[in-house]
């Protein structure tokens, strides 16, 4: 599938924002950064077990969200970083604690709630999660994927 710089999909289900997120990862080159923003429970983690799915050909169920240790690694076929930082106080937390050293590393990484760093983030592929109905979401994701 080629992959306008933004394209907005509407998916139905768990299962269509899942398969979104596998479809993306099996194109998705390595030393991407991606920024995922949306509420809590709009997709984000569902998504992000597809990414690691397509990207990594590991299973879905080895995914989980970081919330307490902020970042959880996947190594397969690619690596996907994956950083949650809703819990983190400010931008300069994630610095000192060298994180921002993944971005440079062979593999892919993912930023839950990159809000918080947002201004000091390099070029990346945004992807924002919204609630369209009790089961439906919008997901609008703006970069290319070269």
């Amino acid at each position: 599938m080629s992959w306008p710089s933004r394209t907005e999909f509407l998916t139905q289900s768990a299962e269509e924002t899942f398969e979104l997120g596998r479809r993306l990862g099996a194109e998705i080159p390595s030393n991407a950064l991606i920024a995922l923003y949306g509420d809590l429970g709009a997709g984000k983690t569902t998504f992000l077990k597809g990414l690691v799915a397509g990207s990594s050909g590991l299973s879905p169920h080895e995914v989980s969200s970081p919330t307490f240790n902020y970042l959880n690694i996947y190594s397969g076929k690619q690596t996907l970083y994956h950083f949650d930082l809703y819990r983190l106080k400010n931008g300069e937390e994630f610095f000192l604690m060298g994180f921002d050293e993944y971005f440079s590393l062979p593999g892919i990484c993912c930023i839950e709630w990159p809000e918080v760093i947002e201004t000091r983030l390099p070029a990346c592929i945004s992807i924002r999660f919204a609630y369209k109905g009790e089961n439906e979401r919008s997901i609008t994701i703006d970069g290319t994927l070269s």
